[in-house]
């Protein structure tokens, strides 16, 4: 008898002290024991770069200088108590759109977002890696539009990501590797490389059809990895880009394309950057939008080893 009071007492004496301390979640916490998703790197991939853009800004550096240029048509967004918020564009702000916004990141509170007015071709973030790589891998997340449909206009390529050495395109010594997206018949999009100063040559190759298609693919968020290497020297020709993408939700990534055995050679003035040093995400549209059309880019990785982890 005396020791079922005693019992009955603990557990009431515990249950009080629940109460008062406050339940984790109703305080605002995660339990420990639901941890909440993150897109960080793991520790074993060799990462020289990652910004999930969680301080609002376009701050993110590493010890080797890498930086983001001004924005173009790009700010850092979140959704806030109130919707839609535009916190940074080349600058701190507190803005809201005057219609109805999905900007929810995929990881955390912020992403960036890009912007393409309705037959504006240009929404571009550029950064400097802060080095030369001769060899490099990117990993991001990436929301395709809402309301995504390829623009009508000829020629239909656009520009998905850029990566060069000492100048951009016709500008350098050294070459320039553009991933670009097209209109094919269906009016969905294939993908293709292009380069600039390659021996091997210079058009639109490594063609794969249906890479994004409407509607079936609005509003999804896809995990890219790039990969770029330079050639090993001046009079070998085994340069190579690739491409991976695996959708939300699925466990592996599938290689899109590549083009192998190519001559990415960098400048022969060596005071000139020896490997991948500028890029962009995303850029020219020849093909212009209809609609005012937004994607949204997030868990941005850098890396000089592979990073087609599929853990994460």
């Amino acid at each position: 008898m005396f020791r079922l009071i005693i019992v009955g007492l603990v557990l009431f004496t515990a249950v009080q002290r629940t109460t008062a301390g406050g339940n984790q979640e109703e305080r605002g916490k995660t339990p420990s024991t639901a941890p909440a998703k993150s897109d960080a790197p793991a520790k074993s991939e060799k990462v020289v770069f990652y910004d999930d853009f969680s301080s609002g800004d376009m701050s993110a550096t590493n010890k080797d200088g890498f930086s983001w240029s001004r924005n173009n048509r790009t700010s850092v967004v979140t959704m806030d108590e109130k919707g839609p918020l535009i916190v940074w564009n080349n600058g701190p702000v507190r803005n809201r759109p005057s219609t109805k916004r999905n900007w929810k990141a995929h990881d955390g509170k912020y992403a960036l977002r890009f912007r393409y007015p309705a037959g504006k071709p240009w929404s571009e973030q550029r950064f400097t890696l802060g080095k030369a790589y001769p060899e490099i891998w990117f990993r991001f997340w990436l929301r395709v539009p809402e309301n995504y449909q390829h623009g009508p206009k000829t020629a239909s390529n656009n520009k998905f990501f850029a990566l060069w050495m000492d100048g951009y395109s016709t500008k350098g010594d050294g070459p320039t590797v553009v991933w670009n997206f097209w209109r094919q018949p269906d009016g969905n999009s294939a993908f293709t490389f292009s380069h600039t100063k390659d021996p091997v040559g210079l058009g639109h190759h490594g063609k794969a059809k249906d890479f994004l298609v409407s509607p079936r693919d609005r509003g999804r968020w896809m995990q890219i990895v790039l990969y770029a290497k330079m050639s090993s020297s001046p009079d070998v020709n085994d340069g190579e880009v690739r491409i991976w993408r695996r959708w939300e939700g699925k466990k592996k990534f599938k290689l899109i394309s590549k083009s192998i055995g190519r001559g990415l050679h960098p400048s022969k003035d060596k005071s000139k950057p020896q490997g991948w040093a500028v890029g962009y995400v995303l850029g020219w549209s020849n093909a212009t939008y209809k609609e005012e059309t937004e994607w949204l880019l997030d868990g941005f990785t850098v890396s000089s080893k592979s990073l087609l982890n599929t853990t994460k």
